[in-house]
């Protein structure tokens, strides 16, 4: 499953970049992710543990982020037997930095059958990420 999602945030890079980075923040200004706790840091790469609510089901989640500051962050995740990679680009554009992610996601056999419908909420959840990201950079 591949989905690709873009929005212009009027701020810059770095701006947009450092909101996205602070994982720990991300359940003040979204609604997918419920906790997040960064568990460990190397350099440019940490890993978290979170709890979201996806599909209308709480589930545990681990991820893992490459950051390249401020141009992008690469993301492994797992959730709900569900894994992907998501690759978020941070770019400057004249209104201020156009944020695109392109996510990459395996089902497993189980949940092929809805691959659909799973394909469409996490079509929207991503687009309401982006939307929510928008709304917290630019109150900054």
């Amino acid at each position: 499953m591949h989905i690709e999602q873009t929005q212009v945030v009027k701020a810059s890079p770095e701006e947009v970049f450092k909101a996205y980075a602070d994982c720990e923040a991300w359940p003040k200004w979204q609604t997918l992710f419920k906790s997040v706790k960064v568990t460990k840091g190397d350099g440019n790469t940490q890993y978290l543990e979170a709890e979201v609510k996806f599909l209308g089901r709480k589930s545990s989640r681990t991820e893992k982020h490459v950051m390249t500051p401020p141009e992008q962050i690469l993301v492994e995740g797992e959730a709900m037997g569900i894994t992907n990679t998501t690759l978020w680009k941070f770019e400057p554009v004249p209104e201020g930095t156009r944020v695109s992610a392109a996510l990459d996601a395996q089902l497993p056999f189980a949940l092929k059958v809805v691959g659909p419908l799973v394909k469409r909420q996490a079509r929207a959840a991503l687009r309401d990420w982006l939307q929510s990201l928008t709304k917290y950079v630019e109150a900054k």
